[in-house]
């Protein structure tokens, strides 16, 4: 009898050493967990921080296909973002008469066309906007240009 007591008594004793080992371990894996949520959240800021710079450091180009604009004539402009073969959130395109902005079309690529149809020999400037939704906000990206222009 007095073993069997003292079976249960080493049992119930290494049961509450366990509990307290278990509870430690419980702690530690916790506080573990929390460093990683941490990290895990400074680490999308950062990428996040990342594109946010990467879109506002973006140049937008146009090179047209020809040297001189010819007036009436359907004029090719190639425009491109400083960046090739990297896609980009979808955007939106205008193009800027006076202070109108007037949407002409949308893409998410680094590059698209914009047909350039100037009215006389006066209207040698095209300027373009380009608007890019990010986090609920509006980046915008700029592009003014001054052609030779011909009859």
């Amino acid at each position: 009898m007095k073993k069997v007591i003292l079976l249960i008594t080493c049992i119930i004793l290494s049961s509450c050493n366990n509990s307290k080992y278990s509870s430690n371990e419980e702690k530690a894996l916790f506080d573990k967990i929390s460093q990683l949520e941490n990290e895990n959240k400074s680490l999308k800021d950062s990428l996040s921080k990342n594109e946010r710079d990467f879109l506002n450091s973006q140049i937008l180009i146009g090179v047209p296909d020809v040297e001189t604009i010819k007036v009436g004539k359907n004029n090719n402009i190639v425009m491109l973002f400083q960046t090739f073969d990297k896609k980009l959130p979808k955007y939106e395109i205008y193009k800027i008469e006076g202070k109108k902005e007037i949407k002409i079309g949308d893409n998410n690529q680094t590059r698209f066309n914009y047909n350039f149809i100037p009215k006389s020999i006066n209207d040698n400037k095209m300027h373009l906007l380009v608007k890019i939704p990010y986090e609920g906000k509006i980046i915008t990206i700029q592009n003014s240009m001054v052609f030779n222009i011909k009859k």
